[in-house]
């Protein structure tokens, strides 16, 4: 899936990364990288969009990474409040498994965290079919980017690397 979601999203300069589960400090580490870069380098407010399966242990291992993330951040941004960062979870939720007719199964009786969940049925994130996944995401995605200055920032850039071919020797050719 990182593929595709890389495809749908490198239009936008927006980073995919994969969580790998509850406990993956790399994957945290990233991100969080990724946070502070973002804000202390670049002046911009992050937003970390999450997808994952709609299920007591997805919807516990976005809670866990905003927690673990924000904790992280706390630290070295201090002056930032922690709603200056937003975590906000775009798929799969029950809403959209309710309106894309989507096929669920029980919770797990093994998993502990089962007992705590409302959901009814779980779903994973794989039912949702790639076109409308990517559609979700984008729509989401247009709603934190001012697309004026996306669109301005590519021309810029695209004049930006024409110039710097033609500085190399052998550019102008």
């Amino acid at each position: 899936m990182m593929p595709q979601l890389r495809r749908v999203l490198k239009p936008y300069s927006v980073p995919v990364f994969s969580c790998s589960g509850f406990d993956s400090l790399t994957a945290k580490h990233d991100l969080v990288r990724w946070c502070h870069d973002a804000c202390f380098y670049e002046g911009k407010r992050p937003v970390v969009l999450h997808l994952g399966d709609y299920d007591p242990s997805g919807e516990s291992i976005f809670e866990v990474i905003r927690e673990d993330a924000l904790a992280f951040l706390s630290e070295d941004l201090s002056h930032r409040p922690r709603s200056y960062f937003k975590f906000q979870r775009v798929a799969l939720t029950e809403g959209q498994v309710e309106i894309f007719d989507l096929p669920t199964s029980p919770p797990k009786t093994t998993d502990s965290r089962s007992r705590r969940w409302s959901g009814s049925g779980t779903c994973q994130l794989e039912a949702l079919p790639p076109d409308t996944m990517a559609d979700i995401l984008v729509d989401e995605v247009e709603r934190w980017i001012d697309l004026d200055t996306l669109t301005h920032d590519q021309e810029a850039e695209i004049t930006a690397r024409r110039n710097i071919v033609r500085a190399l020797p052998g550019g102008a050719a």
